[in-house]
């Protein structure tokens, strides 16, 4: 064995540089070092580095650091001995932090750490509870030592953190642990999230599994047996060392072998999720063609509206531009006869309302580029006197994400003048801490374009043309049109103070102050609009126009908002949206809404765009949603780009709300299929097994695709890329039913699941013994 160990580590120590990665691998290692302890109890802390450096790992989570702490260390440092030698970036996060045995001494920690070749952008030692080793008659509290790093690897914005579970036989206190995990983690939900470290139990211990409902078990995922033996060194007998993950891939995971420590260190490669989104990667200029999708006009029809304008591209390709009902059916004193009705055009021009913030918020990326503001500065540093009632730190990033804590709205009527309403603007109060919570707020773009106008001591309009419209020519959106338009513009509401609404804007805070605020007051047509997103789609350029640079499009369309569950926001643009954008919504799916009644969505998977204009305001805003109208149009869209199945001429569908797929087998059986799956998230797709037919329970499973391999507890939910994956599994002993189970809500959002190609023991099925109850069979 020793001999072994040596080969092994003299091999690691002369590997060359491996081939560079792919953009998003990651390699990460989970290491107990026991303070640097070998097997032949020899405390070397140099060897434990050179192991460390040995493995290429990007990132690195160690347990049982020592800092000051005792003689067993000779009283040394080594988190930052580690770091120095390494070159890499640390975060040590204490579990115990005491008075030095003699004074002027350092103070004595023993806990955890995180090395990175990539700079720690934020670090945070969280608390979970824990039964001191330092006091007589310890009682579970929290207590620190679960140290979060948050890093950005080529791109990607990922949370790493890792633990050191109790060691204890009764898993009382680890189960505690694991839900203080699962609090922590939650925080990030959304965003790439790796867990590695010391569980101290065996993947299957009970007080585990809650983990695994959040994250894949590296070894599992890759391997898909048990194996990866860690502890102790010689020889091991248990798996208690973990690299985990959610939203990544694992290319390989391997154990290896070493003497430095009583734990043998755990290296695996990740592959993070980047956005399958080809911002950049053409530049098309919109022309009239045909796809293979659906009328959508007579999608859109039936709505809480007048009418409409309906707008699809794809690839460039214009395939609908389509209007009908009317513009204008109600007046003062009622609705109107036909005769005296607009009916709607193609060319219809509409009060976009909240679709404004996109046009400040591209002016403000303009800014960014020239260096004319810096996004992460205060607001403050602009306008000075926003710095009251705690606005002292608001960021214009925090603006454009409405984290700022700023409210929602302000009545701002009452005030005689703009310059009054603008200074009760600026004097409000926050509802919260910035970057603490989500809220979507109007005050945050009136900001964002006072903070323009500011900077460069022109209006608002003047910025946007001469920044966006002059560029793209469009020639009819604009603020404030002009009255010799009114004939081709959608009127709004008809109200008791200001009449029918008609030709300016409807938003009443953007009234009070000109019609010309950040957040509303732009006009525009469905095809101008199509040409701006399609300028998006394009990395900022449409034609010979240069609009934004790619990296400013990346930076708009990123979701800076993971932390909180449902925010998904980019700079200015929604993300993410089954509420408005249907089946079209993806992690990387951006758009606005209006609250007139207009939505703009852009697909970048599919390179599509789907503008809805409807005048859901005239003649009262009290009316229904339109949201059901967007996401019917928008799941005619996206369900025309068809689901190819993986093998043979047809795969199972998931075409009900509950659905459900179920074979007779045999238990202990080897089984694998094909999944294909894009749900909204919240509807969940499981694999069960049942003894008796009527009691069923999930079965875990692992899948790979092209990007490597993940596992999951036996549900599935959300986004897995618009691509199969193969998942295998191995039945219970006693099942004798297998089912695919899907369950969605009522409106069917998403793409859907798909389940094709199922094999048990190495043979194809016979399809038609299985029970399909909601699947059905689907060539697309």
């Amino acid at each position: 064995m020793r001999r072994l160990v040596l080969l092994v580590i003299a091999a690691l120590l002369l590997t060359g540089t491996p081939a560079v990665a792919s953009p998003a691998a990651l390699r990460v290692l989970s290491f107990n070092i026991h303070t640097g302890i070998g097997v032949d109890n020899r405390l070397d802390l140099t060897r434990v580095a050179q192991t460390i450096r040995a493995t290429k790992a990007d990132v690195v989570g160690l347990q049982e650091v020592d800092v000051h702490w005792s003689a067993r260390s000779n009283w040394a440092d080594q988190a930052s001995s580690l770091a120095s030698e390494l070159g890499m970036h640390k975060f040590f996060a204490p579990i115990y932090d005491l008075d030095p045995l003699e004074p002027g001494k350092p103070r004595r920690q023993f806990g955890v750490m995180l090395l990175s070749r990539f700079p720690i952008l934020s670090a945070e030692n969280h608390k979970i509870t824990r039964l001191s080793t330092q006091s007589g008659n310890p009682v579970p509290e929290l207590m620190p030592g679960f140290p979060e790093i948050v890093l950005d690897v080529r791109g990607v914005r990922t949370h790493v953190y890792t633990t050191h579970l109790d060691y204890r036989g009764d898993p009382a206190v680890r189960r505690m642990q694991v839900a203080d995990t699962l609090k922590v983690l939650g925080q990030d939900r959304g965003a790439p999230r790796i867990l590695v470290g010391d569980f101290n139990a065996g993947p299957d211990a009970p007080e585990l599994s809650p983990l695994w409902t959040e994250l894949s078990d590296g070894w599992l995922a890759v391997h898909g047996r048990s194996g990866g033996l860690t502890y102790p060194v010689d020889p091991p007998e248990k798996r208690i060392d973990y690299i985990t993950a959610s939203s990544a891939r694992f290319r390989s995971m391997d154990v290896l072998v070493s003497p430095v420590s009583d734990h043998l260190p755990v290296l695996g490669e990740l592959v993070l999720p980047r956005p399958r989104s080809p911002w950049g990667s053409a530049n098309q200029v919109l022309r009239r063609g045909t796809a293979a999708v659906p009328p959508l006009a007579p999608i859109a029809q039936g709505g809480p509206y007048p009418g409409a304008v309906v707008l699809g591209a794809r690839n460039g390709v214009v395939f609908e531009h389509s209007a009908f009902g009317d513009a204008l059916r109600h007046n003062e004193n009622g609705e109107l006869p036909p005769a005296s009705r607009l009916p709607m055009r193609p060319d219809t021009i509409f009060d976009v309302a909240s679709i404004s913030k996109l046009f400040t918020s591209v002016v403000a990326l303009q800014f960014a580029e020239r260096g004319r503001v810096d996004l992460d500065a205060p607001v403050a540093r602009y306008l000075p006197e926003f710095a009251v009632n705690g606005k002292e730190t608001v960021t214009l990033r925090h603006v454009l994400t409405h984290t700022s804590g700023l409210p929602a709205g302000l009545a701002v009527g009452s005030y005689p003048t703009i310059p009054e309403r603008l200074a009760a603007i600026y004097r409000v109060g926050l509802r919260a801490t910035p970057g603490t919570r989500y809220e979507y707020s109007d005050l945050s773009l009136i900001i964002v374009g006072k903070v323009l106008e500011r900077v460069s001591g022109r209006a608002l309009p003047e910025l946007v043309s001469e920044g966006i419209t002059e560029p793209l020519r469009l020639r009819d959106t604009m603020f404030t049109p002009p009255s010799s338009l009114r004939g081709r513009i959608a009127p709004t509401q008809v109200t008791a103070a200001r009449g029918l609404i008609w030709g300016v804007v409807h938003d009443s805070t953007s009234w009070y102050l000109g019609g010309t605020a950040g957040h509303a007051g732009v006009f525009s047509t469905a095809a101008d609009l199509a040409v701006f997103a399609q300028m998006l789609l394009n990395g900022g350029r449409y034609g010979s126009a240069r609009v934004l640079s790619e990296e400013s499009v990346r930076a708009m369309t990123t979701n800076w908002n993971a932390a909180f569950a449902g925010a998904d926001r980019g700079l200015g643009l929604d993300i993410y949206k089954h509420s408005f954008m249907g089946a079209m919504a993806a992690p990387s799916t951006v758009g606005h809404t209006g609250f007139t009644g207009t939505s703009l969505v852009i697909d970048p998977d599919t390179r599509s765009i789907l503008i809805l204009m409807t005048n859901r305001v005239h003649p009262t805003s009290s009316g229904p949603s339109v949201n059901p109208r967007r996401q019917a149009v928008a799941d005619a869209v996206a369900r025309s780009v068809p689901v190819r199945p993986l093998s043979g001429p047809t795969s199972w569908f998931a075409a009900s709300p509950t659905s459900t797929l179920t074979a007779a087998v045999k238990g202990s059986s080897a089984v694998e299929f094909g999944l294909w799956v894009d749900t909204e998230p919240g509807d969940t797709f499981t694999l069960e097994t049942s003894a008796d037919g009527v009691s069923w329970q999930p079965l875990p499973f692992s899948l790979r695709d092209g990007d490597g391999a993940w596992s999951s507890s036996g549900t599935v939910s959300g986004f897995l890329g618009r691509s199969w994956a193969r998942a295998s599994t191995t039945l219970p002993a006693t099942a004798v039913h297998l089912r695919w189970w899907q369950k969605n809500n009522a409106e069917m959002q998403g793409r859907g699941v798909y389940v094709d190609a199922i094999r048990i023991d190495g043979k194809p099925v016979d399809e038609a013994k299985l029970v399909a109850s909601g699947f059905v069979p689907s060539a697309t």
